[in-house]
Parts: structure tokens; sequence; C-alpha cells
């Protein structure tokens, strides 16, 4: 190689590859099979799940859920957001409540904290980028309700101490599994340790059908209490005639449900799960093997047996991540730094405590006077590691070649950069 064609791209050399390989999951196998079964949908004029022409796409996916992640329930849902809120207000997590969220985060994990009136407290990830099950204990008080692991990106989280963690204290786990479906930790799929757990369906998640959720759980009381809110508290009357769930009292709920020709998309998905965690585990396993030479700080898997195919490494300081990532974009690999490398807190709305309702609450209110306090340096150990993050996104349809691409890249960038 010459030194004009040696020379980074992002400084005017050749790059590896003109252009990306797909780093989508789910949504790069859609195929003959989803629209099959959406056509089948609006065929029948069934897009609604308890319509009279229901082909019972939602009640099918709900069960493949249940068998899928070994749990006695699941619930469809419209997002992964919904599936956190209702399995919070169905935990029983209200206002003045603490629970204890990772530094680490999409805002979705907050923010169903915050629209259940409960207190988000962050505490430290490590070199998993998951819960530090010490940085946990830490942030216990009277208060603390329930604590929410979040898998980030295809990696369990350590479900085994954070488990011995909640049990010491008498704590409530809900599982944030929106990255993570069809992920294990020692040989469990993660979704089923919690008392429950949210899976998402959003375009970028391993399984898609564009917008949609679960709630996953064990326990009948958590799921009716679900069942009902997200279908308007579970007693009314529409055109389809009376709905009424008959286990409890009636309560005001929400519209959070799936639609039919949702479920449609995501039961013929649903089928590939396995198969698209497996193949993008291997993928990313080869890679990281043909690179452990470098002096590059991989990403640490609390199970590397159940890990779902991630590829994040740790730089020696932020400035020298931002250039790697953007250099390896260059280089025509879909490469950079998830969220910008911050934690979620550095987010303005949670800084200045703002919520839609702009009366102070659930912050600092009559059931909580202690005020949660959000600063940049709340969590420095998260701040450290996140901002040194490189990430490179993974595929179930990655060939040899893209594979090949991406280890060219990361020597390239790497003998300039480090």
């Amino acid at each position: 190689m010459n030194v004009a064609a040696d020379r980074l791209a992002i400084d005017g050399g050749t790059p590896v590859r003109e252009n990306s390989y797909p780093r989508g999951r789910g949504i790069e196998l859609l195929g003959d099979e989803e629209i099959r079964r959406a056509t089948g949908v609006l065929e029948a004029r069934a897009l609604f799940r308890y319509g009279f022409t229901s082909q019972g796409h939602v009640t099918a996916v709900e069960g493949g859920l249940s068998k899928s992640f070994g749990t006695s329930h699941a619930l469809a849902l419209s997002s992964g957001t919904a599936a956190l809120y209702s399995g919070l207000l169905a935990l029983g997590v209200g206002e003045g409540d603490e629970v204890i969220v990772p530094a680490v985060t999409f805002t979705a994990t907050v923010g169903a904290v915050v629209m259940a009136r409960a207190v988000p407290v962050f505490a430290e990830v490590d070199e998993s980028l998951t819960l530090d099950p010490e940085s946990v204990e830490a942030n216990i008080t009277e208060r603390t309700r329930t604590v929410i692991p979040v898998h980030l990106d295809n990696v369990a989280a350590d479900m085994g101490a954070l488990s011995e963690v909640a049990v010491r204290h008498d704590l409530l786990v809900l599982e944030d599994a929106a990255q993570a479906a069809g992920v294990r930790y020692r040989g469990k799929p993660v979704g089923s340790f919690g008392n429950a757990a949210a899976l998402s369906f959003q375009q970028g998640k391993n399984i898609t059908c564009g917008e949609g959720g679960a709630l996953l759980t064990s326990n009948w009381d958590v799921h009716d209490r679900a069942l009902r809110f997200h279908d308007q508290g579970g007693q009314f009357t529409t055109f389809t005639g009376r709905r009424e769930h008959n286990s409890g009292a009636p309560f005001i709920g929400m519209n959070l449900r799936m639609t039919e020709l949702a479920a449609a998309v995501l039961s013929a998905q649903l089928d590939r799960l396995g198969d698209i965690v497996s193949t993008c585990r291997s993928r990313a396993q080869a890679i990281r093997a043909e690179l452990s030479d470098l002096p590059l700080s991989w990403r640490r898997m609390p199970d590397p047996d159940g890990e779902g195919g991630s590829l994040i490494f740790f730089v020696e300081d932020a400035k020298l991540a931002v250039r790697f990532g953007a250099a390896l974009a260059a280089e025509g690999i879909p490469a950079g730094q998830m969220y910008d490398g911050e934690p979620v807190y550095f987010n303005r709305a949670l800084l200045e405590q703002r919520t839609v309702w702009e009366d102070g609450c659930p912050f600092s209110c009559k059931q909580h006077p202690t005020t949660q306090h959000y600063y940049r340096g709340l969590c420095p150990r998260s701040e450290d590691i996140f901002g040194r993050s490189v990430i490179i996104g993974v595929s179930p349809l990655m060939t040899d070649q893209d594979a090949e691409d991406v280890v060219t890249a990361v020597r390239k960038v790497a003998a300039h950069v480090l």
C-alpha cells in the first residue's frame, strides 16, 4: 500500500471501502414472509387485535415470547418505552419511590421512571457498560423500591450479582432488555431473571416490527395489572363489544396496545431471533480474535458465551475515542460513539429536572423530601469509561469481506492514532 493510500481517509487518504455494510439486525432480514403475513392482515381488514376479524397475531406473538424467554406471561405493547412504563406501574412503583438505573442507557429507561412519578437514582457502570453491583448497593436508601439493570447493546448485565443485591435489600427488579432480545446469561434468556422485563422491537433492535415492545413476567398479578393498564383499564365498551377484565377493581389506564399488523411482521421475525443473535455473536467473536494483538481494551462480558454480538472497545481518552470512531466511519465502517459517549443524565431535561408537568415533581415532592441533583461528574467512572468507548456495528448479513474490512480498518486507524 503506498503512502497516499495508507493515509487515513479522514485525512484525505483512500478509504478501506467506499460504502458501509448494513448495520441493522432484524430490519435487514425483512422479506417475503413478513410481506405475506402483513398482507394477510390488510386483506382481512384485521388491524385491531380485539376486532371481530382479528387473525390472532398479537396473541400468537405473546405465546411465542413466553415460550422463547421462559416466562409465564408476555404482554405485547406499542413500544419498549410502553413496556418499561407498564412494568413499573404493574410492580407498584409510584410517586416518591427511588429507582436505581445505570448512568449509561437510552433515555427511555429514565423517562419511564419519571412518567411513573418515581425518582431516578443513577449508579455507575463498569467496563461491561452495565450496572456495577457495588454501586447499586451504595445507592440504596430507605426509599429505594426498584433497580433496572439494562442489558446494553446485546451484552447481559451481571444478573447473578445484581439479583443477590436485590434479594438482600428486598428490591424489585425490572430488566431493560430492549437492546438484548435473544441474549443469554448463564444459559438463561435475559428477561427471565427479574420480577418483570421490558423488550423493544423498534427498527434498530434484534427483531423488529418498526415500533413495538413486550412486558415479560412470571407473576400473574404483575401481568394482570399491566394487561388492564395497557388496555384503558380493561373495562369499557366499543363497537367490538364489552371488554372487561374481571380480575380486579377497575382503574383508569391507557392505550398502549400492539396492532395486528405489527404483530404479523414480528411473528415472522421471532422465528429468526436465535439465528440472528448467534450469527452476530460468532462474527463479533471472530473480529475480536483477529484484533487481539492491538492495544485496545475490549468491553468486558459478564457472560462471554451468552452475549449477542457487541463490538465495543475502549481507548486511552475521550478525545482519542472521538477521533478513532470518526476515522473508522471515514474508512467506510459503521462506527462511532454510542449516545456520543455521554451518560444519560447529560440530557438537558434531566440536568434541569424538567417534566411535562413543570411542577418540580417527581424530583422533589412531598413524598420525596430529599431532592435529587443531576450534574456532570455525578458518576465519574461511567463518564470516563463510556467517553473512551468506540462501537462498531455488527449485522447478521455481514460477509467475510465485511469482517475483513473491519479488521483492516481498525488496524489502519490504530497504526495512525494509537
